[in-house]
């Protein structure tokens, strides 16, 4: 939906955090990537990126970017939120980043603007409003899950156990390389390339690939990043929707297909994060 330039709110009535929270994969909120933020204007969840490198970027962009949020002009349109938001992060990326984008520190993020009654996806957070979850997956990653969960099921076939492939996710190691060399889509300037997709890393994002939402007259919205596969009104029902994913599909070639499984000793797999808000 379109983004409403012309008209904002200008009440002071402030946004009621309904429910939040945030679930490191490993249980230890040091290395979790999610985070979550709540102004008198914006609120955001923010999934920093996994790494292909061996750094540790992924939290650090998503505490470079909740500190940007915590000072955006209340009216920031998308295209000024998009520089300010990649203006905190651009001076901490290391040298060699603009050569190879795997080494950026990298996030993607769903933002409300209280303002504009606008939800912002830059990469592949979601947002769920008016009974609707909105998610906009990157079609790389949809290759990528299948090219994994056909190795993982020929693996399976050829005397590989389940509970081996958890402790060691071959499947992954498959598409490891795959995986580095798909940051090189992030942030393309080409708009006909079919694979590129927006993140905060940094480097200019194009506002034309960041899709907006307009919530005008909705009571409730949900801002989630993507370690929930179903999205629901309320915190318990998601969690309960995933804690049946998990159980049902923990090598993540079913149902919950994905790019890596629910490792062994993890809680789930992936870092996530919840923010419910009354307008």
């Amino acid at each position: 939906m379109p983004e409403n330039h012309a008209h904002g709110r200008t009440d002071s009535t402030p946004m009621e955090i309904i429910e939040s929270y945030v679930q490191g994969k490993r249980g230890v909120p040091e290395l979790c990537e999610d985070g979550l933020v709540v102004t008198d204007h914006f609120a955001a969840v923010v999934d920093g990126s996994t790494s292909k490198v061996g750094a540790h970027g992924g939290r650090e962009a998503m505490r470079l970017t909740l500190q940007a949020i915590r000072s955006l002009p209340p009216d920031a349109d998308k295209e000024e939120t998009l520089r300010r938001l990649t203006a905190a992060i651009a001076p901490h990326n290391p040298p060699q980043a603009a050569a190879q984008a795997a080494y950026r520190l990298t996030c993607s993020a769903v933002l409300y603007s209280r303002h504009r009654e606008t939800v912002w996806f830059i990469g592949d957070c979601q947002c769920r409003a008016a009974g609707r979850t909105h998610t906009h997956p990157k079609l790389v990653d949809r290759i990528l899950t299948e090219a994994r969960c056909d190795a993982v099921r020929y693996l399976l076939r050829h005397g590989a156990t389940a509970d081996g492939l958890r402790r060691n996710d071959l499947g992954r190691a498959v598409i490891a390389d795959a995986l580095r060399e798909q940051t090189n889509f992030q942030n393309d300037p080409n708009p006909s390339n079919p694979f590129r997709y927006p993140v905060l890393d940094g480097f200019p994002v194009d506002p034309a690939a960041v899709p907006a939402l307009s919530v005008r007259g909705c009571g409730q919205i949900v801002l989630a990043s993507d370690g929930y596969p179903v999205l629901c009104d309320t915190l318990a029902e998601t969690e309960q929707a995933l804690r049946r994913l998990l159980q049902a599909d923990p090598l993540c070639i079913g149902p919950n297909a994905g790019t890596k499984c629910w490792a062994d000793g993890n809680v789930s797999f992936d870092d996530r994060a919840y923010l419910s808000l009354r307008l």
